[in-house]
This record gives C-alpha cells, sequence and structure tokens, in this order.
C-alpha cells in the first residue's frame, strides 16, 4: 500500500487531481469532509469551536456556518492559529483510523486530499506528497468563478496559506494544473503509471546481482579502481547517491560519478576502495552500507581505469558528509526518473579506432556520462529484469 498526500493551495487543482486518480483505482481519503464531520453539531470538536469563536458563527439547526468562521479567521491569523490548534489533531485521528481501516481492506492505493498537509504536520501518515500548482490570475479566477468570493475575499484566503515555495519543499510531485484537463489527466496517468511500475525491493537487487556471472576483464595496464552504487529509499522510491567532482581533481574533474577512486596498498579488496572512498568523499561509514553485490568491470577510456562497481543499499535519512576538496555537490537521482527512457540518450563515438556506444543520464540540468553512464545503464538493466508487475 502507498498513501499519496495530496496538498496545494487554494483552487491550485487538487479536486481535479484526485477525482482523476480515483478514475484509475486509488480511494480517496478527503480532509475537507473529515472537517465536516468533525463540525456536525454536538460533536466534542463542534462545541470546542462554538466555545472558542462562538454561537455568531452557527445557523439555524446549531450548524456552524463555514462561509462565516472563515470570514473570521482567513482575515485574523490568531483566529486561523486557534482553529487549527482545535481542528488538527482530532482530523489527524480521524485520518490515520481511515487510512488504517483501507490498508486492512487491501486497498493499494490511498489519496489524503489534504490542503493543510504540511501546516498541520500530517506528513507522517504519508508516503508520498504530491504538490498543485497554478499562477496567481489562475487560482484567483477560479475562486472567484467556482467559490462565488470576491477577489479581495480570494486574495486574503491564498495570502493566509502557506507559500507554494514552502509546500515544494516537501514535494516528491509537482502537478502543474495551469493548463488544459485533458493535460492534467494525462499527467496524472503518466505518474499513476510510474507509481504502479515493478516494484524494486533490496531483496530482489540482491538476488539477481547473485545470480549474474560477472564479466570480468584483464587489468594489463589498466589501474585498479572501485566505485559504490549507494542507494536509499524514501517515500517508497529509491533514490540513488552520486557526487560532482571538484575541478581541483586530477581525474574526472567537474563530473558526476558515484564515490570511488583507485585501490590502495592497504584496501584488502577492491569492495574496500569502494567502501573507503565512499567514506573519504561524502562521509558514509562502511559499517553502515549494506553490499547486495557486484557489475562488471568497466574500462574507463581516456585515464586508463579498470573499475570494479558495487551495490550498497545506505539508511535514510542519512548525515552524509562531503569533502570539499573532492565533492563540489551531493545529488540524489529518483530511480524512477533514470528509469524513464525520455531522460536517456545514445549515441555512437569513434574511440580507440572504432565506434563505440556513449550513454547520457538527464536528471533537471546535470547530465551523467561516460563511465558512470556505462555503470548506471547495466544497473538498470539489473533492475528492470528483476520488475514484476504491481497490483494498483
Amino acid at each position: 500500500m502507498i498513501v499519496i498526500g495530496l496538498t496545494g493551495g487554494i483552487c491550485s487543482g487538487k479536486s481535479t487531481v484526485s477525482g482523476f486518480l480515483a478514475e484509475l483505482g486509488a480511494v480517496t481519503v478527503s480532509a475537507d469532509e473529515i472537517g465536516h464531520e468533525a463540525f456536525q453539531p454536538y460533536s466534542r470538536t463542534w462545541h470546542e469551536v462554538v466555545q472558542a469563536f462562538g454561537r455568531g458563527i452557527l445557523k439555524e439547526g446549531d450548524e456552524i456556518d463555514r462561509q462565516k468562521l472563515g470570514g473570521i479567521v482567513f482575515n485574523d491569523a490568531h483566529a486561523l492559529a486557534r482553529l487549527n490548534r482545535i481542528m488538527h489533531p482530532a482530523m489527524h485521528r480521524v485520518a490515520q483510523e481511515r487510512i488504517e481501516r483501507l490498508e486492512q481492506q487491501g486497498i493499494k492505493v490511498i489519496v489524503l486530499e489534504a490542503p493543510l498537509l504540511v501546516e498541520a504536520n500530517w506528513l507522517d501518515l504519508v508516503d508520498q506528497v504530491w504538490v498543485t500548482v497554478a499562477s496567481e490570475p489562475t487560482v484567483l479566477s477560479r475562486c472567484c468563478r467556482r467559490s462565488g468570493l470576491s477577489e479581495a475575499q480570494a486574495r486574503a484566503r491564498i495570502s493566509s496559506q502557506l507559500p507554494s515555495e514552502e509546500r515544494l519543499k516537501y514535494a516528491d510531485v509537482v502537478i502543474d494544473t495551469d493548463v488544459s484537463l485533458d493535460e492534467v489527466k494525462a499527467r496524472v496517468k503518466e505518474l499513476w503509471e510510474r507509481l504502479c511500475q515493478h516494484e524494486v525491493t533490496e531483496e530482489k537487487i540482491r538476488r539477481a546481482l547473485s545470480q549474474r556471472e560477472k564479466k570480468l576483464c584483464q587489468a594489463g595496464s589498466l589501474t585498479h579502481a572501485a566505485v559504490l552504487i549507494p542507494m536509499y529509499q524514501k517515500a517508497g522510491e529509491w533514490y540513488l547517491v552520486l557526487t560532482k567532482r571538484t575541478e581541483t581533481l586530477e581525474y574526472h574533474k567537474g563530473q558526476i560519478s558515484f564515490p570511488g577512486g583507485a585501490q590502495h596498498e592497504r584496501d584488502a579488496s577492491l569492495k574496500d576502495t569502494a567502501l573507503r572512498e565512499s567514506w573519504e568523499e561524502i562521509g558514509l561509514a562502511p559499517a553502515d552500507v549494506e553490499i547486495l553485490g557486484e557489475l562488471d568491470d568497466t574500462a574507463t577510456h581516456v585515464t586508463r581505469f579498470l573499475i570494479s562497481p558495487y551495490v550498497g543499499v545506505v539508511p535514510y535519512p542519512y548525515d552524509f558528509r562531503v569533502n570539499p576538496r573532492e565533492v563540489e555537490e551531493l545529488i540524489s537521482v529518483p530511480l524512477g526518473v533514470l528509469r524513464d527512457r525520455r531522460n536517456f540518450r545514445e549515441e555512437m563515438q569513434w574511440l580507440d579506432g572504432r565506434f563505440v556506444p556513449q550513454y547520457f543520464y538527464r536528471y533537471g540540468n546535470k547530465v551523467i556520462w561516460g563511465a558512470t553512464a556505462r555503470i548506471l545503464k547495466q544497473f538498470l538493466e539489473v533492475v528492470d529484469s528483476i520488475s514484476e508487475p504491481d497490483t494498483c
């Protein structure tokens, strides 16, 4: 089971995205619906809210007038904070209970649609955070057209919420709804298919690596070296850890690579080389790495190294500590991005008197190429070979 926390500002398209996910088979738990239930007359939460804001917020039948209450809290930060202190803990308990019941029923994908997912600190309930965004003119237009708010009221609601930039810090997925409905639907379907892609587990990787025969190369004039492919799991997604090397290094300066380097005499094995270099470059302690297996030897064409790659799992979160003399930047790349063929390019280059394939993986504005890309391609082929269809 995976729980998606779907959040975003007012009129940013949360309900639209939630509806498309429901069409694809997800089950939605709505924080707004939970809030409506909490407002039912004479419930414990109802009593606390009425005590805090007075009976003037009630309609006939003692039902809380949400529009009247909204007019109070969205124009007074202290009043809004007071309401949230009452509502958030109670709603959290109900949301948690519903998610647990759905899990017991065997539901594979649950969407917790919660505008205040971050502000209410409900991140412990979800595995991934999806954030919807739209431009301010679009949001204002939607608020005035759909919710019947004046532009001043809409701006007050927007300004009372967490800025989009703050939400985006927690986002695993961002969905821009400032496009046509068909484009939003296509984006949601793409994300759904990626979500339901073949499951990759630590044990499957270990088994696949142990079953394949490693291709060894004669070193000859090449220098023995080793790298570690550190991977960790966060919110149901695997990430690979790479580094951008500094411009002051002798070899592969400025390139994106896995932590590693040349074998030293004191290294008992090439595995020890990979672990030692990882400790020296990014502060990854050897005791914190569980080696799953090896990939084929890979030679560098220009610098004449023969690299032995090792795959290892590391804990998450981890306090990596980069060596600024060797590492300019630590880069964590989602496995799903690397498996997306749109981020891969291959071209033939003339090297050593023959054409050889060169691979390129793009992650944002970064490009992984050279020996690192060849090692990465090996690893992704192993991952693809072990995948089994999920049931969502």
